[in-house]
């Protein structure tokens, strides 16, 4: 029987939990492993609830397992081991396939770069959360579902195992990944490196289809993290101007909708592996689409944020990543 695992982490609230509410609801025609990793193991067990009255919810007859895993991904030592049971309890199973969903992440200080208050030590659980434990993650899970070195140099291996579990690394990201804002030289650093660091492992496991991984950019959703920047004194003028103007006409993006987009387009493999997509991008039935979507809200935004630095538009930049992706060295 077709078998599924999900690992989201930032999954007690928010974003996090909307994504592991739809991965329920879209998968519920299999077994399902439901792996939710967040700070807080209380509100985790709010989402648990949640996700097995969803089940309920589809009468599916198949079953759900939710696992939950109060974890501090700022905190190696603890992110390390946990990294290490969730594998072990991986390795118990047999699955089609296994989606790693990196959702926890934080904004970091926000300001001008000059302004930042914060010394390298204080920094370091920054780049633990966002990056560093990214990172981690994704080797440990290739080192057990990823293609092999090995693997990857012998051109008789490009023929696809059926039999094999397939690992999708879905990227949480942002447009402050690809173009820089001002005062948010943290958050834009941090989605940069992780956009980065997920480019260069598909292009890795290219070969392969062991390995696929989405890159999708939630648009500007109405979440506390919207509500920190709109509230923030340090926050470009701008820039906060326009997220308030957003909120006030409505426009800003529920997140239950955007989380659907995102996840049915992981479901369905539908996309470019390593490719940065927009909820912009993505048309009701998750066609993707070049931009084509993309609203004058979100375009006055990325004018107010070139006043500074000055910066392709964001048409651009997709159309060069997608050249990248298309090059014979990408693949």
């Amino acid at each position: 029987m077709l078998k599924t695992a999900v690992l989201v982490t930032g999954a007690s609230r928010g974003f996090g939990r909307c994504l592991a509410l739809d991965f329920v609801r879209l998968l519920s025609d299999r077994d399902l492993d439901l792996h939710l990793w967040a700070r807080t193991e209380l509100d985790l067990k709010d989402t648990e609830r949640m996700a097995h009255a969803e089940w309920s919810a589809a009468s599916a007859s198949n079953t759900l397992r939710c696992f939950l895993q109060a974890v501090d991904l700022s905190d190696p030592a603890v992110y390390t081991a946990r990294v290490d049971q969730v594998l072990s309890t991986l390795a118990t199973e047999t699955y089609a396939q296994v989606f790693l969903v990196h959702n926890a992440g934080s904004l970091g200080q926000l300001g001008l770069v000059q302004e930042s208050t914060l010394s390298p030590m204080a920094m370091q659980p920054y780049w633990e959360l966002n990056v560093t434990s990214v990172m981690w993650l994704n080797k440990r899970f290739l080192d057990v579902f990823g293609a092999t070195r090995d693997q990857l140099l012998d051109s008789a291996a490009v023929q696809t195992d059926t039999e094999q579990t397939q690992l999708v690394v879905v990227n949480i990201t942002s447009l402050c990944g690809i173009e820089p804002f001002k005062t948010h030289m943290m958050y834009c650093t941090g989605k940069a490196a992780r956009e980065m660091h997920h480019r260069v492992i598909a292009t890795e496991q290219a070969a392969l289809d062991k390995v696929r991984v989405l890159q999708y950019s939630p648009g500007p959703m109405d979440t506390e993290m919207q509500q920190t920047i709109r509230e923030s004194p340090v926050v470009d003028s701008g820039l906060r101007h326009q997220f308030v103007e957003m909120k006030t006409r409505g426009t800003l993006i529920p997140p239950a909708k955007s989380s659907e987009r995102g996840v049915r387009l992981a479901i369905s493999g539908e996309f470019d592996s390593g490719a940065h997509v927009d909820y912009y991008d993505l048309d009701s039935s998750n066609e993707v689409k070049i931009m084509a979507g993309r609203t004058q809200d979100v375009a006055r935004l990325m004018t107010r944020c070139s006043e500074i630095v000055p910066f392709k538009p964001v048409r651009t930049s997709w159309v060069r990543l997608q050249k990248d992706y298309n090059s014979p060295t990408s693949r």
